[in-house]
């Protein structure tokens, strides 16, 4: 299996999107803003429903959808949401769960960004996602690839 790389975001770089500018209901708000604002909204890393992401999309308040695979219901719901944002032609981003999404992202042709946190979880995870050329590396290990430093998470544990 060939690895995949996704486009991961920097500080360092001129704004893509203009993220979450309002409340996460507030489909007419964000079309509004997606109308006047001239820059491309990202929004969804607060829905729980495939329903809200069809709602925004097809109000046209949404330039990249942008899902939580923790958040939206799991893997299944993410890929459903990457297939409908597809189908209305645009690109998705991800929100959260960096080390699992990019594998999800990796699957998805109209791909744009992988949001990667720095939560210092890095030191807990046998194999940290891996940052090459701006790109994060969708990792060829079966499953979703994730496995615990169980003896560096033990140290965390109550008397030691």
């Amino acid at each position: 299996m060939r690895r995949s790389a996704v486009p991961a975001r920097s500080a360092a770089t001129t704004s893509s999107w203009l993220e979450e500018p309002t409340i996460p209901d507030d489909v007419a708000g964000h079309v509004r803003i997606a109308r006047e604002g001239g820059i491309p909204i990202a929004t969804g890393e607060n829905f729980r429903t495939l329903w809200e992401f069809k709602q925004m999309i097809a109000a046209g308040g949404v330039s990249y959808p942008e899902p939580d695979v923790t958040n939206c219901g799991g893997v299944t719901v993410f890929m459903k949401i990457a297939h409908l944002a597809e189908a209305h032609n645009l690109p998705l981003t991800s929100h959260g769960a960096h080390d699992l999404t990019v594998h999800l992202l990796a699957a998805c042709p109209n791909r744009s960004y992988l949001e990667a946190h720095g939560f210092g979880l890095d030191r807990y995870i046998n194999h940290p996602i891996e940052l090459s050329d701006g790109c994060a590396m969708a990792p060829d290990r079966p499953g979703h690839g994730i496995g615990f430093d169980w003896k560096a998470l033990e140290r965390l544990s109550e008397g030691s």
